[in-house]
């Protein structure tokens, strides 16, 4: 009996199959069974998983029943002590599985290990932008509760939490994955591997690519575990505001990045009525500022339109605080404060040092706390005095691009 069941739904996916099986081939652990699920393709997905001669590879046939339940024919199927959900157009890195057993063997009382990404092209091309980040243990379900933050792809689940959980949720067509690390992470508890030991793959035809397919889903997900929004805002509990005001926020950067940007704008300033100190994440307006710059390129900031996207933001920003109601309007400079050190950040990154002054001292003109972050208090001397003196002065620490949760 394997120790690890891969799974591994295609829906005319064929062409990226044999990529997605070959990185299970390649783990450095053997222990392994790989089950492809066909979930009612036309294409030529039969004929590639013909070709797959290990043993340790099953193809199983079924007519179309949506990606939660191809993945859940496959836990039917499999037998694992351990469970990975690998999507046919994905990849795994070599170390992937051995890493993952290793850790959830030593500690058993975890429900499963995740790790971060890379991003490659339709090509199979690596993006130079990487995804994912790691939390505690103790902040992974808060974390979880203000949106995905890794590909279903990376974590690597012990079958029983799975099968004591529920499995996928039929009913969803997107953003299953997340449904479930909510449902699991109220019990059990998760480790992040810092390394990027999975490749997700960025092409037109994916999920993520359908902002209203996602929101609809990301919506549904909120009211199973908290309720719909029918009722006053005032009698709701924190969590569920909370909740709220991420989901549509998470919407709004997809509209976005999609280009449907008064949509997005339109949801922001629905999410900030249910969770205002969105104002004061410095991630909101990082996000924001990277307007439609694409996964793989994302924060890539010499890539950016400053110029452009710059002003747009504060416009539009400064028309949604006009609109708002009393209580959003307080935080007006807070925002603008987190607004400009997010720009500040930006041309920084993309080396427009002048810039990235104006706006850092405008940052801390709106919000003098700012001047209490020695992060903050290291860029501004960085740009008046210049980078290899404070280099001097302070040890090595990640770059501020991993950074940007900051703030309420």
């Amino acid at each position: 009996m394997p120790r690890v069941s891969i799974v591994i739904p295609c829906f005319n996916h064929g062409h990226y199959l044999t990529d997605a099986v070959s990185s299970v081939l390649a783990q450095v652990y053997t222990d392994w069974e790989a089950i492809i699920v066909d979930d009612g393709s036309t294409d030529n997905t039969r004929e590639i998983a013909a070709q797959l001669t290990d043993p340790r590879v099953r193809y199983i046939f079924q007519e179309n029943r949506g990606l939660s339940g191809a993945r859940n024919t496959g836990i039917r199927h499999s037998s694992g002590r351990y469970l990975n959900f690998l999507d046919a157009d994905d990849i795994l890195e070599p170390e992937f599985v051995q890493r993952c057993v290793s850790y959830l063997a030593d500690h058993p009382t975890l429900g499963g290990v995740y790790t971060r990404n890379s991003y490659i092209d339709d090509q199979g091309t690596l993006l130079p932008r990487a995804g994912g980040e790691i939390v505690s243990p103790e902040a992974f379900h808060i974390r979880v509760l203000e949106g995905g933050f890794f590909p279903c792809h990376a974590m690597l689940l012990r079958r029983d939490a799975v099968l004591e959980a529920g499995s996928f949720d039929t009913e969803l067509t997107s953003l299953e994955d997340w449904d479930l690390w909510l449902r699991l992470s109220r019990q059990l508890r998760f480790h992040g591997i810092d390394a990027c030991l999975v490749r997700y793959r960025v092409h037109p035809g994916s999920m993520s690519s359908n902002a209203a397919r996602m929101h609809a889903n990301r919506l549904a997900v909120v009211a199973k575990y908290f309720g719909p929004p029918d009722s006053p805002v005032a009698t709701w509990s924190e969590e569920k505001r909370r909740a709220y005001g991420f989901a549509l926020r998470g919407s709004a950067r997809n509209y976005i990045e999609q280009q449907h940007v008064d949509e997005g704008w339109k949801l922001l300033g629905e999410a900030i009525i249910y969770w205002p100190r969105l104002l004061e994440r410095l991630d909101t307006f990082y996000e924001l500022a990277l307007g439609d710059q694409s996964k793989g390129y994302r924060g890539k900031a010499d890539q950016v339109d400053l110029d452009r996207s710059g002003p747009e933001l504060f416009d539009r920003l400064v028309a949604l605080l006009d609109s708002a109601d009393a209580t959003v309007r307080t935080l007006r400079s807070s925002a603008l404060g987190t607004a400009h050190l997010s720009l500040a950040m930006l041309n920084d990154q993309a080396g427009n040092w002048a810039e990235a002054r104006k706006h850092l001292v405008r940052a801390i003109s709106f919000r003098p706390r700012f001047l209490s972050d020695t992060r903050t208090i290291r860029r501004l001397l960085k740009l008046c005095i210049g980078k290899r003196a404070v280099e001097m002065l302070r040890p090595r620490e990640p770059d501020d691009h991993l950074d940007v949760r900051r703030g309420g």
